[in-house]
């Protein structure tokens, strides 16, 4: 068996001109298209190449983006709070994005919770977590998790009564994916795990559906999730990132020998990254379109809430 690879440059590809149609009746509307913020804290070199990503794609759809940058001993949480006070009050801004990681002496939580919930385009702060919380699609739909599902929903994995995997919590990847894959738009079951699960591959083993979202080293081994830990014909989606010592980025993935097991398999580069970047556009087109009174944007491979029950 060979693995059917799950491409989000090229599903990126599809979707683009949608997005192109939305920014352009924006533009028609507005006369000017609104801007995306972005705060960058410390030097992380994955989080600066998803940045660039992310301002690149928004400036090619017309979008102005603006950067603020601090080193990792300028940011306080108070320093911050008031960067996001200004951008919230800058009615020419339409989303706001606080990239993570930041350093662990600020308040990540006091920050997401500061952002406008109709500029809050990583779905981060409480009033958008409580809507998909609850199940529901909410204002926004956080980024990688809504990359991922076009993925699902493109290549036609099914989700619902499927055993899932999720591996990781942070707030904009592991903790929204487990909510999201167990919540009505999906109807899988699921198991969350994380650096203190026992005997991972036995779970994952047992998973229609594995996302890994750790990104980390692991003691022993090049990559977290290996071939033997893989149910045949199962779907992987790996949105890991990080950069190993000859300044490759890879995931948590073993690709070379997962592909000969699995059913589907993301790339890494190129899967969920490029499908992170998107969503943000997405929910980015969507914060200004509330902001003229008019719906969520509907795109090719969107999920929807299939039951109330």
């Amino acid at each position: 068996m060979t693995a059917k690879i799950m491409d989000g440059r090229e599903v990126s590809r599809i979707l683009r001109p949608e997005l192109e149609r939305y920014a352009l009746e924006l533009k028609q509307r507005q006369r000017r298209l609104p801007a995306l913020a972005a705060l960058l804290i410390g030097d992380d070199p994955a989080s600066r190449q998803y940045v660039r990503n992310k301002r690149r794609f928004a400036e090619e759809l017309g979008f102005e983006s603006r950067l603020v940058t601090m080193t990792a001993e300028e940011a306080t949480t108070g320093r911050l709070l008031e960067e996001i006070a200004r951008l919230n009050a800058d009615t020419s801004i339409a989303g706001i994005l606080l990239q993570l990681p930041i350093p662990a002496h600020v308040d990540s939580f006091r920050l997401f919770d500061a952002i406008d919930p109709g500029k809050d385009v990583d779905a981060v702060g409480t009033v958008n977590v409580g809507d998909f919380y609850r199940a529901q699609l909410g204002r926004f739909i956080p980024c990688t998790p809504r990359g991922v599902l076009t993925l699902l929903k493109c290549y036609g994995v099914p989700t619902d009564g499927a055993r899932a995997a999720v591996i990781g919590r942070s707030d904009i990847a592991g903790k929204p994916m487990a909510l999201i894959l167990g919540g009505r738009m999906c109807n899988a079951t699921v198991t969350w795990c994380h650096r203190h699960t026992r005997d991972l591959g036995a779970i994952c083993r047992e998973a229609d559906i594995v996302v890994s979202c750790a990104g980390a080293e692991v003691a022993g081994r090049a990559f977290l999730i290996t071939a033997d830990m893989v149910k045949p014909g199962a779907c992987v989606i790996d949105v890991g990132f990080r950069r190993v010592e000859d300044g490759k980025f890879v995931g948590d993935v073993d690709f070379d020998r997962v592909k000969e097991v699995a059913g589907w398999l993301t790339l890494n580069p190129g899967g969920t990254g490029p499908m992170t970047v998107l969503a943000l556009m997405q929910n980015l087109i969507d914060a200004a379109r509330y902001k003229l009174g008019l719906g969520r944007a509907v795109y090719s491979f969107d999920f929807a809430v299939k039951s109330v029950t």
